[in-house]
C-alpha cells in the first residue's frame, strides 16, 4: 500500500507534476528511491512548490529535513533572498542534506539544526511566513500549538502524510503496529480543524496534505 489514491490516477498526477528539479534533485530521487528513503512524491512536490509561491515566504521552516529534498522545493520556490531554517534528529540525514545543499549552491540560505524538533521549537520565538511540517507522525499533535504561536499572521502552514496511507480515513485499513499513529494523526487532524484563526483543508495528494492559512490581523 504506496499511495491513497488508484494507480492510475497517482500514476497521472506523477506525469503531470511540474515543479523547477535540479540534476542534484534528480539524483536525490534516485538515491532515495534505490535506499527505500521517503520523499515527496512527485505530485506533492508540485503542490508544495505551488503553495510556497502563493505565500512568497522570505523566512520558512521545515520540521523533518531528511536528505533535504522538500527543503530545495521550498527553497526553489521562495524569493531568491528567503532563507529556511531546517529541523531533523537524524545526523546522518542532516549530513547528507549539509551535502545536497552546497551541491545545489544554497548552503548559505540553510539553518540545519539536528536536535529533536519537541525540544527545538519551544526555543523558536521569530515568527515563520511558512511551516511545512513532515517530522514524525505521531508528534505532529505535540508540534501543532508552537506551529500555531510561530506562525505568522497570513502565513501557512502545511503538514504531510496526513492521511497515512489511507488508515486515517478508513479503520479496515489501520494495521495493528500502526494504531498509535493512526489515532494521534486522527487527534492532530481534528486539533488542526478546530484551531481558532486557522482556516484548513486537506489535499488528497502524495500520502494526504492539509494545508493551513493563519488569519491575517484585522
Amino acid at each position: 500500500m504506496d499511495a491513497i489514491n488508484r494507480t492510475y490516477i497517482e500514476e497521472y498526477l506523477r506525469k503531470m507534476a511540474a515543479y523547477p528539479c535540479s540534476e542534484v534533485m534528480k539524483a536525490m530521487r534516485r538515491s532515495a528511491e534505490q535506499e527505500g528513503i521517503p520523499i515527496l512524491r512527485p505530485a506533492a512536490a508540485s503542490l508544495l512548490d505551488v503553495l510556497v509561491r502563493a505565500v512568497k515566504p522570505l523566512v520558512a521552516l521545515e520540521i523533518g529535513t531528511s536528505i533535504g529534498f522538500s527543503s530545495l522545493v521550498i527553497l526553489n520556490a521562495m524569493p531568491h533572498e528567503g532563507r529556511l531554517v531546517t529541523v531533523d534528529s537524524d545526523e546522518d540525514r542532516i549530513k547528507q542534506a549539509r551535502s545536497n545543499f552546497a551541491a545545489e549552491g544554497i548552503l548559505d540560505r540553510v539553518t540545519l539544526i539536528n536536535k529533536d524538533a519537541g525540544e527545538v521549537l519551544h526555543y523558536l520565538s521569530d515568527p515563520f511566513d511558512f511551516i511545512f511540517l513532515d517530522g514524525p507522525k505521531a508528534q505532529y499533535i505535540n508540534y501543532l500549538p508552537d506551529c500555531v504561536r510561530l506562525l505568522k499572521a497570513g502565513g501557512m502552514l502545511v503538514s504531510d502524510d496526513v492521511l497515512f496511507y489511507g488508515m486515517v480515513a478508513d479503520n479496515a485499513l489501520v494495521r495493528r503496529r500502526k494504531i498509535t499513529i493512526v489515532k494521534r494523526m486522527r487527534k492532530f487532524l481534528n486539533a488542526l480543524m478546530a484551531q481558532p484563526g486557522l482556516h484548513t483543508t486537506i489535499v488528497p495528494i502524495g500520502d494526504g496534505m492539509s494545508v493551513s492559512i493563519k488569519e491575517a490581523d484585522r
